[in-house]
This record gives C-alpha cells, sequence and structure tokens, in this order.
C-alpha cells in the first residue's frame, strides 16, 4: 500500500518538474488573468436542500481499480451538472490515481459549477496551478505537518478558493479547523485498511463548529446513504466510484440531489415553501 509519505515525496519530485517547465512567476501571471474563483462555500450551502452534492470525476478507484475507460472527464462532468451537483470533483493526483491538469482542463471547460481540485497538495505553487487552470475549490490533507497545512489553506483562500481539508479522525478534524478549514471532509475509508466506515462521518463531525461546511466524503451508494447523511449533520456529500460505475451518471447524481432536497430533511420554514 502506498503511504501519505510517499505520496507526498511523489507530488514534490512531480512539482519540480512540472516547475522547471512551468515556473512560479508563471503561473502567477496566468491566475491574475483567469476569471475569479466562484463562491463555492455559499453555491455549497444553497437554501432550499439539507445537503448538496459533490459528484467527482476519476481514474481509478480508492482500492486502486482502473476507472479510466468509463469516459471522458469533461462528458461526465456535463452528466453530474445536468444532474444538479453542485459542484465537481476531478481528481488530478497521477502517481495512484492516473490523474492530470489535462482532466481538470477538460472537466472546467465542460461545466459552469465550481471544480474542485483533489489531489496531494503538499506546496503553494500547486495552489497557484491548481487556481491558473481554472480551480475553484482544492483540497488539503489534515495530515501533513500543521505549520505547512496552515499555510496552505491561507493561500488557497488568498487566490479565492475554498480549501476542503480532509480528516480521517477527530484529532485530524480539530487540527484542520483550527488551522483556518472553512470547510473538512470526513473520509469514511480508513487510509490504513481502505475499509469503509459510514460511522466515522458523524463520530468525527461532532466536534466541529457549525460555522464549518461539513462534507460525508465516500461510502455513497445510493440516495439512503444521502439521507443518512444529512441526519448525522452532514452539509454535502461526495461521491465518485458509485456515480461513475452507475449505468447513468445523470440520472444517479439526481438522485442524490433529490434526497438532499428530500421534505423531511428541511427546516419547517423552507418545507413550506416547498
Amino acid at each position: 500500500m502506498i503511504g501519505f509519505e510517499d505520496l507526498t515525496l511523489a507530488a514534490r519530485a512531480a512539482v519540480a518538474v512540472r516547475e522547471q517547465l512551468v515556473p512560479l512567476s508563471e503561473l502567477r501571471r496566468l491566475v491574475h488573468s483567469c476569471p475569479t474563483a466562484q463562491d463555492a462555500a455559499a453555491i455549497l450551502r444553497t437554501s432550499g436542500r439539507a445537503v448538496s452534492v459533490i459528484a467527482e470525476v476519476k481514474r481509478a478507484t480508492a482500492t486502486f481499480a482502473d476507472l479510466s475507460g468509463v469516459g471522458d472527464p469533461g462528458v461526465l462532468a456535463r452528466f453530474y451538472e445536468a444532474g444538479g451537483a453542485a459542484c465537481v470533483s476531478v481528481v488530478t493526483e497521477p502517481s495512484r490515481a492516473h490523474g492530470s491538469l489535462a482532466d481538470l482542463n477538460a472537466v472546467r471547460a465542460a461545466v459552469e459549477a465550481p471544480v474542485l481540485v483533489n489531489d496531494v497538495i503538499v506546496t503553494p505553487y500547486q495552489v497557484h496551478e491548481a487556481r491558473a487552470h481554472g480551480a475553484d475549490l482544492l483540497t488539503l490533507d489534515a495530515r501533513l505537518e500543521p505549520i505547512v497545512l496552515e499555510s496552505l489553506i491561507e493561500r488557497t483562500h488568498s487566490l479565492g478558493m475554498l480549501a476542503v481539508v480532509e480528516a480521517h479522525s477527530r484529532r485530524e478534524a480539530i487540527t484542520a479547523a483550527e488551522s483556518g478549514g472553512r470547510a473538512i471532509a470526513v473520509d469514511a475509508r480508513d487510509p490504513r485498511t481502505l475499509r469503509v466506515d459510514r460511522c466515522r462521518f458523524e463520530q468525527v463531525a461532532e466536534v466541529l463548529p457549525r460555522s464549518i461546511i461539513r462534507i460525508a466524503a465516500g461510502g455513497v451508494r445510493g440516495p439512503h446513504d444521502v439521507m443518512r447523511y444529512a441526519r448525522s449533520g452532514a452539509d454535502v456529500v461526495l461521491v465518485g466510484e458509485a456515480v461513475i460505475r452507475s449505468a447513468d451518471p445523470q440520472r444517479f447524481v439526481a438522485e442524490l440531489v433529490a434526497a438532499g432536497s428530500h421534505p423531511a430533511l428541511l427546516p419547517p420554514a423552507h418545507r413550506e415553501v416547498l
């Protein structure tokens, strides 16, 4: 199994190669010339729905099964957006997930919805790179050194993007919040065993203040899981493998979105409007 330290080392090596081709100064120039990032936080917390859906494009599962034959990233992203996904996530990590900036470009060109870049982010260069390629949100990992995590969160927010900090435990979630995280994704999959535990979200998220956007990542098989996560306090669910493997991605996303807007999950005032 590839450990987190191995992934960070691989990420740094890949960044060093890309920086030789496109220096940071050039990325900064590109960032200044590209459209302003969308307010993803406001979009994820739209009134009238209890839970928003982020649907993810990726070329490999968390257990390394190959998904590269499922179709063009841009086409999938358009299906997700048509189904009502609030945001589209794209995995760009190359060594384990076989992603790339080309996938990000394809997704950004295909949809108007905010785009989340899911990668092993370890340097400020990657933050500028994501923004230069049109990202509105960026994943970070709470397992990073606290001073590094805090710096990357600040850099992400300074460029107008929303940092989504991934946590696997209560301690990591607290670290993410104390480091300035405004959106925290609780991964249902244990990073050591790769087993999915849908109870992990509730156990971890309960230590977070309500001001933080709580994202349940992983373990979503269908509408019933969306409603379960909503009742456990989730504001957002992120779904990847299940939607990619579905026979009709657009319909699958639409069913998740409908579950997240179910009247039973909404406050009484919103129910009356519906």
